[in-house]
């Protein structure tokens, strides 16, 4: 099958060429309002999986919190069906541009190897129909994500970084896919929090006694 058939493969080409561009020019300064300028503010599914790719890179204390607001805004615009605007205390923030084309580099190779499995199919969970739900979907997601929890997101963020990327390549299996491992990454979550509140609870009973 051809690269026009292959939808994704261009995508992660084009995220590659955007942080290049921004790598070599005179600021190379990433943020996340470059981001958008340099992917487009109409990009919001491109966005979307850069933005879970992002999330996958270490970062500071509160830096995977910032992501999954910005996926949420992201998101949010992309139900709206309207260009993305950040507000200036997220826009303004600075990203990791090095790891980041590093990571998208690496991405590209590993999508030349996936896009032999993914193809275009089932096309009704990836079409226009399809994106008021995965942006409300993406929305709940990362309001999950945000809790300031070290791990307790990973397996979530994965789940939608398959989705993102099934969805830029039409591929309704992959979304189907990604949803499961989100829902599985969910459940774990769910009951790490569960057990420690019931921890907690415990340590205060015992304490009360």
């Amino acid at each position: 099958m051809t690269e026009g058939h292959r939808p994704i493969k261009g995508y992660v080409n084009r995220i590659v060429a955007g942080l290049r561009r921004v790598a070599e020019s005179d600021a190379p300064r990433l943020t996340f309002e470059r981001l958008i300028e340099a992917m487009g503010e109409h990009s919001h599914r491109l966005l979307i999986l850069m933005l879970t790719l992002l999330n996958m890179i270490p970062g500071p204390p509160g830096f995977g919190g910032t992501i999954a607001w910005t996926t949420f805004a992201v998101a949010l615009f992309m139900v709206l069906g309207r260009p993305i605007r950040l507000p200036g205390i997220i826009g303004r923030r600075k990203l990791p541009l090095g790891p980041l084309l590093k990571a998208s580099e690496q991405v590209a190779k590993v999508t030349a190897i996936i896009a032999r499995f993914s193809r275009p199919r089932l096309r009704g969970l990836t079409g226009a129909a399809a994106t008021i739900p995965y942006g409300i979907f993406t929305m709940l997601v990362s309001v999950f994500m945000v809790l300031p929890i070290p791990f307790i997101n990973a397996i979530p963020n994965a789940g939608l970084c398959v989705i993102a990327f099934a969805m830029l390549n039409r591929d309704g299996l992959g979304v189907l896919i990604g949803l499961v491992i989100c829902a599985v990454g969910l459940v774990v979550a769910g009951a790490l929090l569960t057990g420690a509140f019931h921890l907690g609870m415990a340590a205060v009973d015992a304490v009360a006694a």
